[in-house]
């Protein structure tokens, strides 16, 4: 793939190296992951491109005809991470060369926006650096808050011991209201077996739930078979007189537990079920799978801090090209909004 060429997300997708993903791998930067993205959620007319050398990581860039003149992350509102794909250390000579090019007036881009980052991670210090070298004027901006849980090889019951008396106190009295029905029942989906019955079960809670439709409604029927391939699924369902009534996405790889989208019944808001099942898949990934950390992913809902030990913060990298007018523009508007921030705090 000519790695300055930007093609239609299904060609792109093709072009991208099969097999197994590497378990170690947080598996929203596998080419798996960037597949099913270009495949199922990218804006219509999106065009994507791999920047790097073809044996190293790469970067993956887009464009759409939404925001026209800038270059854009290969990563949506699904994704709570990006960075470079690829185990290999970067090329950055060849990669800082592409981005050097791209700074052209033939291909019009005056801005250029990279995000979620772990700013302390060696995949941001290569973006920028290379960024950086190819003439772009580089900063940072806040994207989003992110709890997330240090397990400290505690139980579940040890775990839970620490967590808020209201939220166990919650926990205890909606499970033993719940476990009086006969019919009530917890599953965890974690392989093919069951799937397509627990994928449609999670569509129909969805759809019940107060949460908006889906924009793009492949992605997660996707990602969960996606998931299930490589190992990283835990599909919770919870059923009352066989019909669900909550479902809850996350994902497990290495020692990690990653919690994706969470769901329930609007009609059985009162029963609390999404914090029983929210405990019982806790339980599961801490017990079972003994993982280290438990990540909320995306955003400072006040609930999370319940659940969760610590806090962090993931920033988005933009870089402006000072040969067109709109990238000087964008620059100055940038900076006087910090300055102004920095006023206003």
């Amino acid at each position: 793939m000519n790695s300055l060429l930007f093609v239609s997300p299904q060609t792109f997708a093709s072009g991208l190296t099969a097999g197994i993903d590497d378990p170690a791998v947080d598996p929203h930067l596998t080419p798996g992951w960037f597949s099913l993205l270009a495949q199922t959620a990218l804006p219509k007319g999106a065009q994507v491109a791999g920047l790097g050398g073809a044996s190293s990581a790469r970067l993956f860039l887009m464009h759409t005809p939404e925001q026209p003149g800038k270059l854009l992350s290969l990563s949506t509102y699904y994704s709570p991470i990006f960075g470079l794909c690829g185990a290999d250390p970067a090329e950055e000579a060849h990669l800082t060369d592409q981005l050097s090019c791209l700074r052209e007036r033939r291909y019009g881009f005056h801005e250029a926006r990279v995000q979620p980052m772990v700013v302390e991670s060696l995949d941001w210090a290569v973006v920028s650096r290379c960024f950086q070298s190819a003439g772009w004027v580089v900063d940072r901006y806040f994207c989003f808050g992110n709890w997330y849980l240090q397990t400290n090889a505690l139980s579940y019951q040890d775990y839970l011991a620490q967590r808020p008396g209201a939220l166990r106190s919650t926990i205890r009295r909606a499970h033993t209201k719940l476990k009086r029905h006969p019919d009530f029942q917890l599953d965890i989906v974690t392989g093919e077996s069951g799937l397509s019955a627990a994928i449609a079960d999670y569509a129909a809670v969805y759809q019940k739930s107060w949460k908006l439709p889906e924009p793009y409604p492949e992605f997660i029927p996707g990602l969960c078979r996606l998931a299930a391939e490589q190992g990283w699924l835990r599909l919770g369902i919870a059923r009352l007189d066989g019909s669900p009534i909550a479902a809850q996405l996350w994902l497990v790889a290495g020692d990690k537990a990653m919690i994706v989208k969470l769901a329930y019944d609007g009609e059985y808001a009162h029963t609390s079920v999404g914090t029983v099942l929210t405990a019982h898949l806790m339980q599961y990934v801490i017990d079972v799978d003994k993982v280290s950390e438990v990540d909320y992913l995306m955003g400072d809902d006040h609930y999370k801090r319940d659940w969760m030990s610590d806090r962090r913060e993931r920033y988005g990298l933009i870089a402006f090209n000072l040969r067109f007018a709109a990238g000087v523009a964008g620059l100055a508007r940038h900076r006087l909004g910090k300055i102004k921030r920095v006023l206003f705090r």
